[in-house]
């Protein structure tokens, strides 16, 4: 019988993964489940305008309840590697005829940083209207804890001594929302001009007044750091963002007629909700999967071709969309100038290498 529904994003509880870890030099199956994202900091920002009646809130999700259901998958191949871990395409064993799952692919943490895919599942969770329209279709983060018998293979590029280094790193990058973030900002709010500049530990408040500072100042983060540090301090801990698999990249050095405008439509997407990604890049866009229904955008009324990935950078802001997206789109006027090979302009943005195509 041929599929008669795509499955619901969330009809799984468990995953089960083949191919990925071994015990004593021995292939296992590793048995995750369904963990909890960590909310974003939401960050009170001074630049541009805020939208008048604050954070764009999340409406209720349109998902059916939670399934229990299982999804086995065996590893395949290595897809990329980034910032916190590797992604990997998998071949999945159905567990329901009636319904279709898509091709997927797995993002698996980097030790020490499940933290941060936690961070980006928050980012796809908060999204949720936009699956299948302008982000990918994400069927769940799941996480397991492993004992030292075990072997990940991207974990072997992390050295023992860096279990400190993350724990150090995750406490700096939320304290730097508060002192270091913005030029000055512990200076200016917490210190009023000190000439002595003080460490994270003496300028940090508690998070009560960053938040109460943050809505009067407009120059905040507000962070939930137990969370992270929940995580980080579980260095044998896995944890798995399930996405639908996407095509391929932005073609270079041909016509773009019609790509540019669809590319750009995206950001703005993601900036009605007052979301930065941050991290505009080429290989952060990617074609629309053809193997599922691309759904008709809410905001701009036609289906996208491409996709945005990659949100564990992000930002939720309080910003209106001109504001939330205009980073991006200054960035993308780089990236599409040099798909077509039109290296005649001038770019601010050069020096950063990672924003253009050589």
């Amino acid at each position: 019988m041929p599929p008669t529904s795509l499955i619901p994003q969330n009809a799984f509880s468990s995953l089960e993964i083949e191919g990925l870890a071994k015990k004593n030099a021995q292939k296992v199956m590793l048995t995750c489940t369904r963990g909890v994202p960590i909310p974003a900091e939401l960050f009170f920002d001074s630049f541009g305008d805020a939208r008048p009646d604050g954070f764009w809130v999340r409406p209720p999700s349109k998902l059916p309840s939670p399934g229990n259901g299982t999804l086995r998958v065996t590893v395949k191949d290595q897809l990329g590697q980034g910032r916190i871990g590797t992604v990997y395409s998998v071949h999945i064993a159905s567990p329901d005829d009636r319904t279709h799952i898509p091709p997927l692919v797995i993002k698996v943490s980097d030790r020490y940083r499940s933290a941060k895919l936690a961070r980006e599942a928050w980012f796809y969770e908060e999204m949720e209207h936009l699956q299948g329209v302008s982000i990918a279709r994400c069927y769940g983060f799941f996480q397991v804890e492993l004992t030292e018998e075990y072997e990940v293979p991207n974990w072997r590029k992390v050295s023992e001594e860096s279990a400190e280094e993350a724990d150090m790193e995750e406490r700096c990058s939320l304290k730097e929302s508060v002192w270091s973030r913005e030029s000055k900002i512990y200076d200016a709010v917490m210190m009023e001009e000190t000439a002595q500049t003080p460490t994270p530990d003496e300028v940090f408040p508690s998070w009560e007044d960053v938040e109460e500072q943050g809505r009067k100042r407009r120059a905040f983060f507000t962070p939930n750091p137990a969370a992270h540090l929940t995580f980080v301090r579980k260095h044998h801990l896995i944890s798995v963002l399930v996405l639908e698999q996407l095509g391929g990249h932005l073609p270079i050095r041909v016509p773009l007629e019609g790509i540019e405008q669809d590319v750009h439509d995206l950001h703005d997407d993601l900036g009605m909700l007052g979301i930065r990604t941050q991290d505009t890049h080429w290989r952060n866009i990617l074609a629309a999967s053809d193997t599922s229904e691309k759904l008709i955008c809410p905001y701009h009324g036609y289906r996208h071709a491409w996709r945005l990935i990659d949100f564990d950078l992000a930002q939720k802001t309080d910003q209106q969309m001109k504001w939330a997206a205009e980073s991006a789109h200054s960035c993308l006027k780089t990236i599409f100038r040099n798909l077509v090979g039109d290296n005649t302009k001038p770019s601010k943005r050069r020096r950063h290498k990672d924003w253009v195509i050589s």
